[in-house]
């Protein structure tokens, strides 16, 4: 009996090492290139034929067997820059796709131009030297294209950009500044620092001292995120810039009812 007890307690270990064993395979660098090859097939469909470059590369088999697959996707584009996107994406053992959402998101890249960059650059500047009540962080402009009309404009934007050979990103970065704020596809977020606390009348003030004389027209908002303890306050507050001035959307709302 001891040594069938004594049998039974070494298969356990022999088991695991060969599951173990078996939920994992060697990449090969026959594997990188076949992860290139498909990453590369599947972002040609996008419209997206720039650099492929494959960070990081397994498998596993558990019950359904998967590669697991990390790469950046570059290009280099008209104002002399290479963007860099990163992503991560899964395939079957047979290299069919099995992620839903399979490629980076490159529909913002219009965010990385130099151009957008600079102007980001300068009204953080005009921002932070302002006497607001609140420290302020950073701002930085973030995409505003999530409603399905937004999307559709963007789209609209990238095809006419390919029929004129902007080509860069099939047709999604060179988007002037002034388009992306006349059809309201960026905001400027003003980030406030977590260093101080915040309630949400403390940023409505802060909107009211604001000089707009020298930023763009477009959607603005500040945002104050506290991680320091449990509560992980998170308060926004948005307005618009029209003009020079600031316009608060309670005020549309009560011009538009005192039209009707």
């Amino acid at each position: 009996m001891k040594n069938k007890g004594y049998s039974l307690l070494l298969l356990v270990p022999i088991l695991f090492l060969t599951m173990v064993l078996t939920s994992c395979k060697i990449m090969t660098s026959s594997d990188y290139k076949k992860a290139k090859e498909v990453v590369s097939s599947e972002l040609a469909q996008a419209g997206l034929h720039g650099k492929v470059t494959i960070t990081k590369l397994s498998w596993t088999a558990l019950e359904f067997p998967t590669y697991h697959v990390s790469y950046t996707y570059s290009e280099k584009t008209y104002d002399d820059q290479t963007v860099r996107l990163e992503n991560e994406t899964t395939f079957h053992d047979d290299w069919s796709s099995s992620s839903i959402i399979f490629l980076p998101d490159y529909k913002k890249v219009f965010l990385e131009q130099k151009s957008i960059k600079n102007i980001e650059e300068k009204l953080e500047k005009e921002i932070k030297k302002q006497s607001l009540g609140l420290p302020i962080e950073f701002s930085i402009f973030l995409s505003n294209f999530y409603q399905e009309e937004k999307e559709e404009i963007l789209d609209s934007i990238a095809r006419q950009n390919l029929k004129e050979g902007k080509k860069d990103f099939a047709g999604y970065y060179q988007i002037p500044f002034q388009t992306l704020i006349d059809q309201e596809l960026i905001r400027m977020t003003i980030y406030v620092d977590d260093a101080v606390s915040v309630k949400e009348q403390d940023l409505e003030e802060a909107a009211k001292k604001l000089d707009a004389s020298k930023l763009p027209n477009g959607s603005y908002s500040f945002y104050y995120s506290n991680h320091k303890d449990d509560s992980e306050d998170t308060l926004s507050y948005s307005f618009k810039v029209k003009d020079g001035k600031v316009v608060f959307y309670e005020d549309q709302k009560d011009e538009l009812e005192d039209q009707n």
